[in-house]
């Protein structure tokens, strides 16, 4: 039986391309919101939510790093 692959081995570069690709639906999907509640501007503000999560997932996985000082205490 086959199984969904959970392993997937992405450069910074095309995390970045995907990250950058997001925003941009994201953004065009703001301009096409209409003012009114109306179904499409409720399907897009879902559509919005729904990348919006997928960004912070991506940035919650991200490892940062921070210069430290010699004695272990981080700068600035």
């Amino acid at each position: 039986m086959t199984t969904y692959n959970r392993k997937f081995e992405l450069s910074i570069k095309d995390i970045d391309l995907i990250e950058r690709s997001m925003r941009f639906q994201i953004s065009h999907l703001a301009r096409t919101e209409t003012s009114s509640k109306s179904k499409e501007s409720v399907e897009n503000h879902n559509k919005i939510i729904e990348l919006m999560n997928v960004l912070g997932t991506f940035h919650n996985q991200k490892i940062w790093y921070g210069q430290i000082h010699h004695t272990g205490t981080p700068l600035g």
